[in-house]
């Protein structure tokens, strides 16, 4: 009996100093990259985009006018969760009638379609799809929504500071990179590189490296808004993002107005289909 208590005291201490052992950069990393990718997130959203691509003198060569909707399916449920979007171009007359159709779940990979009126049908965005320009902005098609947590693996790399509309923040960075060869070819992307702000977790810088490792992107947030969403919760949601292309010098903003949320924003759960990427739904 006292061998008993002597050997489970030893196996007692031996597990208290495994728990106090601090956090490796992989575990912290990934822990940080999934608080960020769970954050609080609106059941409906409705907003119009301007999609502002610039040239590399930093003039506006064109500026693409878009409505979406958002729904977000099965919120407290990580098993059934998807954020469904669909997006439809009101102008220019060149893009007016494309449209673009995106699932994103938590446990199993994104599916995305594009409708493209000069083929007059939906196409999925699958493999290499990914990494080709999203209408041609600066932003691919893979780029567009969020990146799907599982085909990345993460690190924490320290604490940095970042400056947003004149102030400066506290933000954790950590790195990602792909799982496989197969997802780092799709997204031309082997590595990125998120500055996560400390309190609210949104993503204030994301540098984006191509499969050589060399840096090509760097996306910034512009703008957020602040509102609590059906259950109550805070939602900190992003209405304007810039990317800038390192290779070319030219640059994309991504700019919401108009956003209404919740029941404001007054959108049918049926809408999010094939169907209705050339059928009116807003």
């Amino acid at each position: 009996m006292g061998f008993l208590k002597i050997f489970l005291s030893i196996l007692f201490v031996f597990t208290a100093s495994l728990a106090a052992l601090p956090e490796t950069a992989v575990e912290m990393g990934t822990r940080l990259a999934k608080m960020n990718d769970d954050r609080p997130v609106f059941e409906r959203v409705k907003a119009r985009i301007n999609l502002i691509i610039n040239n590399s003198s930093g003039e506006v060569r064109f500026t693409k006018v878009l409505i979406m909707a958002a729904y977000t399916e099965n919120m407290n449920s990580p098993v059934n969760y998807c954020e469904r979007y669909i997006t439809y171009f009101m102008a220019p007359a060149d893009d007016q009638g494309n449209a673009y159709l995106s699932y994103h779940y938590k446990n199993q990979s994104d599916v995305k379609w594009a409708y493209l009126k000069g083929i007059r049908r939906a196409k999925k965005v699958t493999g290499a799809d990914k990494k080709l320009s999203f209408f041609g902005s600066d932003f691919t098609n893979g780029e567009m929504g969020k990146p799907n947590f599982l085909e990345w693996k993460y690190k924490y790399l320290g604490d940095d500071k970042v400056t947003f509309r004149g102030n400066v923040f506290d933000c954790y960075m950590i790195e990602s990179l792909p799982k496989t060869q197969s997802i780092m070819n799709e997204n031309g992307c082997g590595r990125r590189v998120s500055y996560v702000e400390k309190k609210t977790l949104l993503t204030l810088r994301l540098d984006y490296y191509d499969e050589n490792l060399t840096k090509i992107k760097e996306m910034r947030l512009v703008s957020f808004t602040t509102k609590n969403n059906i259950n109550g919760q805070k939602v900190y949601y992003e209405t304007g993002l810039e990317m800038r292309n390192l290779k070319t010098g030219t640059r994309t903003e991504l700019r919401f107005s108009d956003v209404k949320v919740e029941s404001e924003a007054n959108i049918r759960t049926d809408i999010f289909t094939e169907q209705y990427l050339i059928q009116k739904w807003w």
